[in-house]
């Protein structure tokens, strides 16, 4: 094996070493939200706020996590970081996607016990608010960090026309951000109830995964 095969071999192990790490926090958080919604007994119908709000986690969790990890792989598999600015961009990269992923688990704990079952714990039980909140903040910080990212993946060179997709994800990410830090600081303006305003939000989430995964397909799919 020559010298260049090694070290790709080592580089693509390095890289999988962060993003397993990755994977385990946002199993975790999956884990957590199912918990939440299923303390105990199968969902009941009419659909409980709950319910939506971790549809709307996980329809937002799962194309975030698949644009992270697949942002390694196309600025770092195939290509060694060189030199000092290379190395800090490596770095950056992965204290960003273990913070997303920190996110992710504050977002699944907040997602509401169903109102119908008593939580085991009363100091456990949270409000749509809390909820709202922190995904608003993920999303916002997720912002921050594609545009950070951005240019500073342009100027090193890193993942070239690829990143055009991240256009598309600070613009959806901005969006539904703003839906849910409004839905969280001033819910009554909406004139909607608790549960069609969850509804409302998981609505707008499943349209920001689809058009993310429409937008950015070459990205997400080699």
């Amino acid at each position: 094996m020559t010298d260049e095969a090694v070290a790709a071999q080592e580089r693509s192990r390095l890289v999988d070493h962060f993003k397993r790490a990755y994977q385990i926090i946002v199993g975790v958080s999956i884990t957590v939200a199912c918990s939440n919604l299923f303390p105990g007994k199968f969902i009941s119908f009419p659909l409980d706020t709950s319910f939506w709000l971790f549809g709307a986690f996980f329809v937002t969790a799962v194309p975030i996590f698949h644009g992270g990890d697949r942002s390694l792989d196309i600025k770092y598999l195939h290509r060694r970081p060189a030199g000092f600015w290379g190395h800090a961009a490596y770095v950056w990269d992965i204290y960003m996607l273990l913070i997303t992923a920190i996110f992710f688990v504050k977002i699944a704990q907040s997602v509401p016990i169903p109102h119908d079952v008593k939580p085991p714990n009363p100091t456990a039980q949270t409000s749509p608010d809390n909820f709202y909140l922190w995904m608003g903040s993920m999303l916002v910080f997720d912002v921050c960090v594609l545009i950070f990212d951005g240019i500073k993946s342009h100027s090193l060179g890193l993942g070239g026309a690829k990143l055009s997709a991240y256009v598309t994800w600070t613009v959806i990410n901005l969006g539904l951000g703003l839906i849910c830090l409004g839905a969280a600081l001033c819910p009554l303006a909406t004139g909607l109830s608790e549960g069609a305003l969850a509804a409302a939000v998981f609505a707008f989430a499943l349209i920001r995964t689809t058009v993310d995964y429409i937008q950015g397909r070459e990205f997400l799919f080699p």
